[in-house]
């Protein structure tokens, strides 16, 4: 069977990418000639997936011997969340009281007044 590399955050595609491209030992440098990159995109790859072309990605994950696959899972988090509050009855909470915001005492002595000036040369 092969193996599996769930993705649920951005930051673990960067995992999987650098430890593909390591296990067939590739530096990054033989690893954008592969794909017509250079060594620069492949560590800009690596260090941050989320912001790379999907064409790229696909470049790569094919060099890489792996492919994309979306897979429906049984039940997402999100989607349990939002329908248990759909389905649940509202609670009843206490009000909270409102923030009150407060400026700093400033001592009369150091306020000053701003006058507009006009900008050199606009005179």
């Amino acid at each position: 069977m092969a193996d599996a590399f769930p993705v649920c955050f951005p930051n673990q595609l960067r995992q999987h990418l650098r430890a593909l491209r390591k296990r067939h030992g590739l530096t990054q440098a033989q690893l954008g000639a592969l794909i017509g990159v250079s060594q620069a995109r492949i560590a800009e790859i690596e260090a941050n997936p989320g912001l790379v072309n999907f064409e790229q990605l696909m470049k790569l994950l094919s060099v890489l011997g792996v492919s994309l696959t979306l897979q429906e899972g049984t039940a997402a988090p999100a989607a349990t969340s939002v329908t248990a509050a759909r389905t649940s009855k509202p609670r009843a909470t206490k009000p909270q009281p409102k923030a009150v915001s407060r400026q700093p005492e400033v001592p009369p002595a150091s306020r000053r007044s701003f006058v507009a000036r006009p900008k050199k040369g606009s005179w």
